[in-house]
């Protein structure tokens, strides 16, 4: 039933849904709420954007020829946060019979409701299945693809309820969009050169760029690792070097004292000291550090200058605890009795790292 009343909907939205649109890739997805168009960045992750088009046109998908999305449920439904669709199981555990890389581009974030992109079960393992927040949830940036984002239609995303069907039309309107094909030897020759390029640059040895040893986050899901692998995408994506420490206990030798010649030592040790950023907190003190590498210092501060220049007067010290404001505010609220532990500093490394992606990501074209 619930499907028979998508396609209820369908030839209302065949005849109305994207006029007047500019020129550009666009699905049209048709729910018993409304009907959802969002434009797809096929110019700027050509990898999500075909799989998604191919699958939706029936290219794609384990029978070729079938709209592979049409009769589909929105599986998932989590308010104030996401509706997620796309699971031919239906259940979260489904998805096309293959799996594609990520493909993070600055200036892409999951930072309004309405935006697109691919639901996963860890680093380039990207299906079928896709997301819509209904609010910024930043913190998704660099774990998740975003591929497109609402043009119209965003105000049926709230009432969207659990086991509603959908189907997926494609617009093109103008050249560039009509040109734009699924086409599965073009689809699995980018796959393979992102992945080539992506061993090249990480090797055999990935770095720890999130470091919880003494287990202070949540295990399941395993929140350090997936902090990891969002700091190793960021540097692999801007070239941009951010490394977590956290620690239960004050390291040997700074007990009484300050942590800043140890965060200074540990920058130094990780090849940060120039140009990479170093944040360190220690549950026992409750206390973060920030070290900042010189020539990152004119991106952070915004400004030209001196090391000294950015020192006088406390600028620096400033920048650092806006940097860290959020975090610390977080953390000295009341507590909640349902909350998992360590889900409350997992949400403030959330935070930091937020702040440190907005100032270092590169600035949108």
């Amino acid at each position: 039933m619930a499907w028979l009343c998508a396609c209820g909907v369908v030839a209302r939205a065949d005849d109305a849904a994207g006029a007047g649109l500019p020129a550009g890739l666009y699905a049209d997805i048709t729910t018993p709420r409304g009907v959802i168009t969002t434009e797809l960045f096929f110019k700027k992750t050509p990898l999500a954007v075909m799989s998604f088009v191919g699958l939706a046109e029936g290219v794609f998908g384990p029978q070729k020829g079938r709209p592979f999305f049409d009769g589909l449920i929105f599986h998932r439904v989590v308010p104030g946060f996401v509706v997620q669709g796309g699971d031919p199981l239906g259940r979260g555990e489904g998805g096309p019979g293959y799996t594609f890389p990520d493909e993070f581009v600055p200036g892409l974030s999951h930072d309004a409701a309405g935006v697109l992109s691919m639901a996963n079960t860890g680093p380039d393992s990207n299906g079928s299945q896709f997301f819509l927040t209904l609010e910024p949830v930043v913190r998704l940036d660099y774990l998740h693809t975003v591929f497109g984002r609402v043009v119209s239609g965003v105000e049926a995303l709230p009432t969207i309820q659990p086991g509603d069907a959908m189907e997926v039309r494609i617009r093109r309107v103008g050249t560039e969009a009509e040109g734009f094909r699924a086409d599965p030897d073009v689809f699995a020759a980018l796959s393979a050169k992102a992945l080539e390029a992506r061993a090249g640059r990480e090797g055999a040895e990935p770095r720890v760029f999130f470091d919880d040893p003494g287990h202070l986050l949540p295990a399941e899901p395993p929140r350090a690792r997936a902090f990891n692998f969002k700091l190793a995408a960021f540097e692999r994506v801007t070239g941009r070097k951010v490394f977590f420490r956290l620690l239960d206990k004050a390291p040997a030798g700074t007990e009484g004292r300050k942590l800043g010649a140890y965060v200074k030592e540990q920058a130094g040790q990780l090849g940060l000291a120039a140009d990479g950023v170093l944040v360190v907190y220690v549950a026992e003190r409750d206390e973060w550090k920030i070290w900042i590498g010189d020539a990152l210092l004119p991106v952070i501060m915004g400004r030209q200058g001196t090391v000294d220049e950015f020192m006088r007067a406390g600028a620096l010290h400033e920048v650092k605890e806006a940097l860290l404001a959020k975090a610390k505010k977080r953390l000295a609220a009341p507590g909640d009795a349902a909350e998992a532990p360590g889900q409350r500093l997992k949400l403030a490394c959330d935070d930091v790292l937020a702040e440190l992606i907005a100032v270092l990501s590169p600035k949108r074209e």
